[in-house]
């Protein structure tokens, strides 16, 4: 990445975490907030693309919680066959949004993002990928189709237009966000 790129993106940063936490630097590295999730995807509260390239994705952890808890009342169903499903799930417990528990994930410049139903999105055994929900790639279908639908391009000499760039992955409970981007995105404790 070049100095002044590499520059411009940590100050940005650092203005943005400055601003958003009262002054105080309280960042997150992405491998980081990976591991502070657990054992369960996060659930997707919040996407949105700002007026400059800014995306910003607030993510809640995921929590257990209490057995019996949260069914649902099955009224489109009859008698019968709300009983039982009120039987098999009095024994089970819910995967629930953790609200004390909620990040932004900001990328200050990004090339593209998509965002798929995560029902319809398939693990590709070609890919090399390193974390459990919040991922980074070093090999994936969507780099290799970069310079197919972006004008991003790695160029003969090994360069990268407009810089070296890297595949984010956001795996939540019910979506998969794929961002890449020539910054790292800037990771803070979320507060309404």
């Amino acid at each position: 990445m070049a100095e002044w790129a590499r520059n411009y993106c940590v100050t940005v940063c650092k203005l943005y975490l400055m601003t958003r936490t009262g002054g105080k630097m309280d960042a997150l590295a992405f491998e980081k907030l990976d591991l502070l999730l657990g054992n369960h995807a996060p659930f997707l509260i919040s996407l949105s693309d700002g007026l400059q390239e800014e995306l910003h994705i607030v993510i809640a952890a995921a929590e257990v919680g209490a057995e019996g808890g949260n069914i649902p009342d099955f009224e489109e169903v009859n008698e019968a066959t709300r009983e039982v499903l009120q039987e098999i799930l009095a024994d089970t417990q819910p995967i629930e949004i953790n609200e004390r528990r909620l990040f932004e994930i900001c990328f200050h410049d990004y090339i593209i993002y998509q965002i798929r139903n995560e029902s319809f999105s398939s693990f590709d055994p070609q890919e090399i990928r390193c974390g459990k929900y919040l991922i980074t790639f070093e090999k994936s279908k969507l780099l290799s189709r970069l310079n197919e639908i972006t004008d991003a391009q790695q160029l003969e000499d090994g360069s990268f237009y407009p810089d070296k760039w890297t595949h984010y992955g956001i795996y939540t409970q019910n979506h998969v966000i794929d961002v890449v981007s020539h910054c790292a995105p800037v990771i803070s404790r979320y507060t309404k």
